[in-house]
């Protein structure tokens, strides 16, 4: 993987744009940085960087640094700062991200919420970063400072930890996950990052249902529809698969490794509608194993940070749906598959009761949503009904 290629890869990861020339927010690509992961696997290490997301009180086109303080020296340009780490609503008591930081003379220190980090001081700082949340908001403060002094601190970002209900496995979406496609193969094996991704989902909260989870069945399909190596990152196989399966999504990707370092790509498609409703990376240096475990650990949150738990109420019934109270804010996405429930009271005790209806999202706002009823069966749909994310 040459530099340009190492740096479009962390771009991303980072959710930012690839770039085709040698240069990106004023960073050479020829320039070697130095990037850095965490220590310690499943723990609260020293890592993090910053937010590049909008404070909800900015305006479109201003500043997204809190503040950018300059020395009085030669340098005052402060360092750039990027990640992604974006306002979320999580069910789960970790939450990972992955960041970066650049600068010109050097990038001499990162803090998160006020706390310093362990950093070896480099032009360009990459981190992963792995955290336990509190339940209820926690607000997430970065701030880099580089040799001279100048520092750049980001607006704060708001996690909010939402512990839920579990469903019943059979109320969970149903999903296959494909062996990923080993590109430059040198010391990681297929098998292994199959395990390690497979024991990542297995954390509670489980968010999704592995209907099939023998990897060795899935070769043997493979082997039986001619698929190649080449064709594991194909949405295309990813349907195919999952539909003889029986499967509802599918759970793709790649894993791009060399001597300097190892980037983890997956993907989660929808057999029915082929709608692609969710995408993460990784990038470390550390191809152990045990670091390995914590870093397919970390994907496998950022895959749920994007397709989480979500509970609402019907506010309107339509004729072929309805529009519920939960939206964009709260992690709703176009394509989600939504249950149907209505509370009973049995005694002293709430029940939630099924209703034999399925409902698939396809209009979003940020604070409401319109799903459009996919499979109806006799319960009659109500205002006021439960509704809660496959």
């Amino acid at each position: 993987m040459n530099k340009k290629i190492k740096h479009n890869a962390l771009m991303l990861l980072l959710g930012l744009p690839f770039i085709s020339s040698a240069v990106v927010f004023q960073i050479n690509a020829d320039d070697r940085g130095d990037y850095f992961k965490s220590a310690s696997p499943y723990g609260d290490a020293t890592q993090s960087v910053s937010p590049s997301s909008q404070h909800e009180g900015e305006k479109k086109g201003e500043n997204r640094c809190l503040h950018a303080s300059q020395n009085t020296g030669n340098d005052t340009v402060p360092p750039v700062v990027h990640t992604d780490l974006k306002p979320a609503i999580v069910n789960d008591r970790h939450l990972f991200f992955s960041i970066e930081s650049y600068d010109n003379g050097g990038v001499a220190s990162l803090s998160v919420n006020q706390q310093p980090l362990k950093i070896h001081p480099g032009k360009r700082v990459f981190f992963n970063h792995l955290l336990t949340l509190n339940e209820g908001e926690n607000m997430i403060t970065i701030k880099a400072v580089d040799t001279r002094g100048n520092e750049t601190q980001l607006w704060p970002v708001k996690i909010t930890k939402k512990t839920f209900d579990l469903l019943e496995t059979d109320n969970l979406y149903t999903v296959a996950l494909l062996p990923l496609r080993v590109l430059a193969k040198q010391y990681i094996s297929a098998e292994a990052l199959y395990s390690l991704l497979l024991k990542a989902f297995d954390e509670e909260p489980k968010r999704f249902n592995f209907v099939e989870r023998d990897r060795a069945k899935l070769e043997k399909i493979l082997h039986e529809q001619k698929i190649s190596n080449t064709e594991l990152a194909s949405p295309e196989t990813a349907i195919k698969i999952g539909k003889i399966r029986a499967a509802e999504g599918v759970f793709f990707g790649s894993a791009e490794e060399n001597d300097t370092g190892i980037i983890i790509t997956l993907r989660l498609v929808d057999t029915e509608t082929t709608q692609i409703l969710a995408s993460a990376s990784v990038y470390d240096e550390d191809k152990s194993l045990k670091n390995l475990e914590w870093l397919l650990y970390g994907l496998s949150l950022k895959m749920k940070r994007q397709f989480p738990m979500v509970r609402g109420n019907i506010t309107c019934v339509s004729r072929n749906g309805f529009f519920f109270n939960a939206g964009a804010a709260s992690g709703i996405r176009m394509g989600m598959k939504l249950l149907l429930f209505r509370e009973i009271k049995e005694g002293g005790f709430v029940l939630k009761e099924p209703r034999d209806a399925v409902a698939r999202v396809i209009r979003v706002r940020p604070t409401t949503g319109f799903a459009r009823i996919s499979r109806k069966g006799a319960s009659k749909i109500e205002k006021r009904d439960i509704v809660m994310t496959k």
